[in-house]
């Protein structure tokens, strides 16, 4: 398949232009969004539990776009297309090149990584991927493991991790899709990052690591551990109830987490949904 696209906004690309002869002071702040599970269609009409995905997600966008600090760039945490469609993700595309942001994408178990290389070009980060943002690293993992729902980095992928992080010293969040410790929600908690007590126990010896943050869950979760937060955020389409023994949907709406990363090295987040979505999520289609 021949496909013409043109590239992803960079962060360079998302920086005002400085004026000759002046000088403009860096900002206290750096705001980050993250969106995740979108769980995309090739038909924008296309439901997921009889939520349309792609209304969802643009109402989200919309909303994470209006706040009055503009962000400095998107993070989507997987499951990006559910039914792995050139046309769900050259639409997702469409979408985030509207929006004039450096955006970065990751994959969870509902995507084709050979679609999103094709579709989203250097926004499909690799496999272990840093960016800078301010004066913030980016560390982008991809723990996704085919043919399962669960998550696995595995030694080479966490290899790689550690090294990134001991060269480069600057107060830094990762992100991944699957979550790297239970959330107490036994049918979710059995495909979670296999290896994920390997992940924190790198985390926990850099201390630069102030953030791991996940999708999947399709709710929220924050946790303490150590110097550094674990992050799960909602999904932009259907929520799961969390605690839950079995599958369970949620009647909360759909959200996105805001993440405000300082130049001193502290990090702030809040999850922000929809008020009033009108759409819910209907178990019954399950099945």
């Amino acid at each position: 398949m021949s496909v013409s696209v043109s590239p992803p906004r960079t962060p360079t690309d998302a920086l005002p232009r400085e004026e000759t002869g002046q000088r403009k002071e860096a900002p206290e702040c750096v705001r980050l969004v993250q969106l995740t599970d979108l769980h995309l269609f090739a038909r924008p009409d296309a439901r997921l539990l009889g939520v349309m995905t792609r209304h969802s997600f643009e109402a989200v966008l919309k909303l994470a776009l209006s706040q009055s600090v503009p962000a400095g760039a998107l993070v989507l945490t997987g499951d990006l297309v559910h039914d792995e469609s050139a046309e769900g993700y050259r639409s997702l595309r469409q979408a985030l090149d509207s929006t004039g942001l450096a955006y970065y994408c990751i994959p969870g178990n509902h995507d084709s990584p050979p679609m999103m290389e094709t579709w989203l070009g250097a926004a499909a980060v690799g496999a272990v991927a840093t960016r800078r943002l301010g004066a913030w690293g980016l560390v982008f993992l991809d723990s996704t493991h085919p043919g399962r729902d669960s998550g696995r980095l595995g030694d080479a992928r966490l290899a790689a991790l550690d090294r990134a992080l001991s060269v480069d010293r600057s107060p830094t969040a990762i992100f991944l899709h699957q979550h790297p410790v239970p959330v107490e929600s036994a049918w979710m908690d059995t495909m979670a990052v296999e290896d994920g007590e390997a992940l924190l126990a790198i985390c926990d010896r850099h201390p630069q690591v102030k953030a791991v943050v996940c999708g999947h869950i399709h709710q929220e979760l924050e946790r303490q551990r150590g110097g550094y937060r674990i992050l799960g955020t909602p999904s932009t389409c259907v929520q799961f109830t969390p605690g839950s023994v079995d599958f369970a949907i949620d009647e909360r709406p759909p959200g996105y987490r805001e993440i405000r990363l300082f130049t001193d090295g502290r990090l702030q987040s809040e999850v922000v949904r929809l008020a009033d979505y009108a759409e819910q999520a209907n178990q019954a289609e399950a099945g």
